[in-house]
């Protein structure tokens, strides 16, 4: 199992390994992310099929559902829901901004640090950004 690790590299802990690779461009497999919620609040998700496994940072139960509230990279609010049949994410926003179709999620983590995240079965690859 993957996990989130805390500290160095932001809330994903992404270190660098190879010196002649950029830390951006670097891929990693978790199990879940931990993100920032519309409203502020620090949570971890998980995938299970097309639903997410969503935690609060400082609890140890959460709650099963089929959209993600999440900051992206300037901290606008959006939307996001899983479709299986296409294999993507449908966003929509909260506010200004025009609902679209795409194979990846841009998040904060829980320490404002821009990420990447597609999915890999009920993992994610994410990437800093």
């Amino acid at each position: 199992m993957h996990e989130i690790q805390a500290g160095v590299g932001g809330a994903l802990g992404l270190i660098a390994g190879a010196a002649s690779e950029p830390a951006a461009t670097q891929e990693r497999v978790v199990t879940e992310i931990p993100y920032i919620t519309c409203d502020g609040s620090l949570w971890r998700a998980s995938l299970d099929g097309e639903r997410f496994l969503h935690t609060a940072r400082d609890a140890d139960a959460g709650h099963e559902d089929t959209v993600i509230h999440y900051q992206t990279w300037d901290g606008g609010c959006w939307r996001a829901r899983w479709d299986a049949d296409a294999r993507r994410f449908d966003h929509s926003p909260f506010g200004a901004g025009s609902a679209h179709p795409d194979t990846i999620l841009n998040f904060l983590d829980w320490e404002g640090v821009p990420w990447t995240a597609r999915r890999d079965g009920d993992d994610w690859i994410v990437t800093r950004r």
